[in-house]
């Protein structure tokens, strides 16, 4: 039986260049903490994971609660996790598997009552045990984090405050996809103002501010860890300003299930949108918009690649599937379409099909579906 969906790729290799280019921009002594949030950028927690701990990474970062308690049965990281631990009592039972996964799972506090909140439960459920915490500084991406006038006296109650450790200060940068802009200067410049001291008052005291465009273009050597996302998959923080180091480490194949001869005149797909302008060979790929394929893209011009030829994609991509143009290219049942290449100059890169539509190959990879089957390949 010929599959019936398509295929997500994922490359050892490519993801150890990456992450051997990012060691590259940053000091000797950081750490890389891995952002794995979405389900790896929606390429599989539990299939890069194992990939990262192969690649000597330690840390990884997660958005929510839920992300970590899944990345915590995947692997052996520290794991700090970037939402921010809002609590309305110190009896929130929601937040049992934290304890019991403690000290593994990092939490982020950006108020002081939240704080006192979690003291009292670790005090009560853990009585001698220490959660590691971090705190995050609003520093101008105006989204998260302590005000930071609050940030010394937050610092310090944390200090104080029993059953929790301040392990971490971190701030987010509002354009790290943008080289060299000033708002990252300032950005810099405000930090260390704020998390010097504490360094000062605790030098063990973790500091971190880049993300992966910032490991390229915000070099600071006085930080100790810089959380990587985008970057370890291969895909550019902007492509108006590539990385060119970067290899993307996921490609999306899938076979043909039909080759149609259709005449001259023919409509295909929904609301034939694509007309024949001649005797055309028209060959149907089990991908789909419902696998991560953006229905933007119909009509666009855009490409596929099957035996060597690149194929147009004709006609609105589907539910399910999509249908290209074989006319004159060696195309039987079986045969492997290359949907979404990992070849930088291809059109049919995700950062090339994602700014084809105007959007981001971040948003394009936390598509990717989970019909798409995924096998790590060297």
């Amino acid at each position: 039986m010929i599959p019936q969906h398509g295929i997500l790729e994922i490359s050892r290799s490519r993801l150890a260049h990456n992450v051997r280019e990012i060691r590259r921009q940053i000091p000797p002594h950081a750490q890389i903490c891995a952002t794995i949030k979405a389900d790896a950028y929606g390429h599989s927690v539990r299939h890069i994971a194992p990939l990262l701990s192969e690649a000597d990474i330690r840390w990884a970062a997660v958005f929510t609660l839920q992300e970590a308690l899944d990345v915590a049965s995947a692997a052996n990281f520290h794991i700090l996790m970037l939402a921010p631990l809002v609590l309305e009592s110190s009896t929130d039972e929601a937040l049992a598997p934290l304890l019991a996964n403690a000290p593994r799972i990092r939490p982020t506090l950006i108020d002081l009552a939240s704080a006192r909140r979690l003291s009292e439960m670790v005090s009560h459920d853990r009585p001698g045990s220490v959660l590691p915490v971090h705190i995050q500084i609003d520093t101008g991406l105006t989204r998260g984090g302590a005000d930071p006038a609050d940030a010394a006296d937050l610092a310090a109650a944390i200090h104080n405050l029993p059953g929790l450790h301040l392990e971490g200060v971190f701030a987010h940068l509002s354009h790290g996809d943008v080289p060299h802009h000033d708002a990252s200067s300032q950005q810099l410049a405000d930090f260390h103002a704020l998390a010097d001291p504490l360094k000062r008052q605790w030098p063990r005291l973790l500091l971190h501010l880049q993300n992966s465009g910032g490991a390229w273009s915000l070099n600071d050597p006085s930080l100790d860890m810089v959380r990587t996302g985008i970057a370890l998959y291969g895909l550019q923080p902007s492509t108006a300003a590539p990385i060119l180091q970067l290899q993307p480490i996921a490609r999306v194949t899938a076979p043909v299930l039909a080759v149609h001869h259709r005449p001259a005149g023919t409509g295909v797909g929904y609301g034939h949108s694509f007309i024949a302008d001649r005797p055309s060979h028209i060959a149907v790929v089990p991908v789909g918009y419902a696998d991560g394929y953006p229905r933007l893209a119909s009509n666009r011009g855009l490409i596929a690649q099957l035996n060597g030829h690149a194929a147009p994609l004709v006609g609105r991509i589907s539910m399910d599937q999509m249908t290209i143009d074989v006319t004159g290219i060696p195309a039987a049942l079986g045969d492997q379409v290359t949907v979404v290449s990992w070849n930088v100059g291809d059109a049919n890169s995700l950062d090339a099909l994602a700014d084809s539509i105007g959007t981001i190959g971040y948003e394009l990879a936390t598509h990717f579906g989970p019909r798409l089957k995924r096998i790590v390949v060297e």
